[in-house]
């Protein structure tokens, strides 16, 4: 991995140029600073979902082909293993919806009815069955599997809604009341049950209908806490593991701006416009991120106006959240509470935080020239 002229840049969705990034008005405290880049050639597009400090390694996923790759600090690929399809320690033709590192050398694969471990030779260690009411295809990762221990036993958090937003399980009004946050998979017995459900004071349960785009979440495990925001949360929520997941504080969220969204009926067509608004208009909170040192990262999306969609919109070019640069914001906690200011954010996507205050950035792919290589940079929070 080679190591870069440290060069200023804000955050979350990142992929750096030369130039630096500026700030929003009221700046914070803090920096991010390009520390370091390194590029995973490979025929196509490689997505890495995680790291293991201890192996030292990160674990990814090609494009297309649909193989398991381990890769180095530097970028070189150090193995390639397909498991895609038929055969032993295969897990059939749908591709993962996350991947990661577990514990024990553990590699561990979720899939919408399935999650399976692998050692490190990719030999099946265990398979349990995850029930799902939604059958979620994925074409590639979308991120890593939380879990943790409890009396020596891992608990995974699982369940459709882990990777995608919610509103995709509700059919009925039954199913927009009872839903929950998680299943959690007990690895001794393989034994599964609905946990977390909403907060009774929480936008989603303010209302018959259903925000639809808007149900996802993001979250971390630190400790015996998890900490969790949905995309309409106005506060992160801290719950403990080891007392059947009581909450246990709520710390407030300031969004500089935040256009508002209002619920639509249940079973509304997915063409349906209003439903299109809700998937662009709006803001949301939308990554979760602990830096470690009792810091932590949340970026959000403050959401357009009608008229600002319309103008950023043409069949060209169509609008996309991560493409409104002026639109992405990102703010820092800590010790629990939110500084002030606002960090502004480049382009590209955070992926997942890194040991030592660092996240791993994946760079936008040239759409001029179609390369075989996939570029990433580390960002590092610095104090100014």
């Amino acid at each position: 991995m080679k190591t870069l002229l440290k060069c200023l840049a804000g955050l979350f969705l990142i992929s750096c140029g030369n130039k630096n990034v500026s700030f929003n008005e009221q700046s914070l405290s803090f920096e991010l600073i390009k520390v370091d880049s390194f590029e995973v050639a490979n025929f196509t597009r490689v997505h890495i979902t995680d790291y293991s400090p201890e192996e030292g390694i990160f674990l990814g996923f090609s494009e297309v082909h649909n193989e398991i790759l381990e890769v180095s600090p530097k970028g070189t690929i150090l193995k390639r293993v397909s498991r895609n399809g038929d055969g032993p320690n295969h897990y059939g033709t749908w591709n993962p919806l996350g991947i990661g590192f577990g514990p024990d050398g553990k590699r561990v694969f979720q899939f919408p009815f399935r999650l399976i471990t692998y050692n490190s030779d990719y030999e099946i260690v265990e398979d349990f069955r995850v029930p799902s009411p939604l059958p979620i295809r994925a074409i590639i990762p979308i991120g890593k599997i939380a879990y943790f221990e409890e009396n020596g036993n891992t608990r995974y958090l699982t369940g459709p809604s882990t990777f995608i937003s919610a509103h995709n399980l509700i059919f009925t009004e039954e199913g927009r009341d009872t839903l929950q946050n998680f299943t959690l998979l007990k690895t001794e017995s393989g034994q599964t049950k609905s946990i977390l459900p909403y907060e009774e004071d929480s936008y989603y349960k303010k209302t018959d209908q259903i925000y639809y785009h808007l149900m996802a979440k993001s979250y971390f495990i630190e400790g015996s806490e998890l900490f969790l925001v949905h995309n309409l949360d106005d506060a992160i929520h801290v719950y403990d593991l080891t007392d059947d997941f009581k909450l246990l504080r709520k710390i407030p969220i300031r969004h500089k701006q935040l256009e508002k969204a209002s619920p639509l009926p249940i079973g509304i067509a997915p063409d349906d416009q209003r439903v299109k608004d809700l998937a662009n208009l709006p803001g949301r909170n939308r990554q979760l991120l602990n830096l470690g040192n009792n810091t932590w990262m949340l970026s959000y999306y403050q959401g357009v106006s009608k008229s600002v969609f319309e103008a950023r919109n043409s069949q060209e070019k169509p609008f996309s959240i991560l493409n409104q640069q002026d639109k992405l914001s990102l703010v820092i906690f800590e010790n629990g509470k939110q500084l002030e200011g606002e960090l502004a954010l480049p382009e590209g996507t955070i992926l997942f935080a890194l040991p030592e205050m660092k996240i791993l950035v994946k760079e936008k792919a040239n759409e001029e020239v179609e390369e075989e290589v996939t570029r990433y940079s580390i960002y590092e929070l610095w104090r100014n």
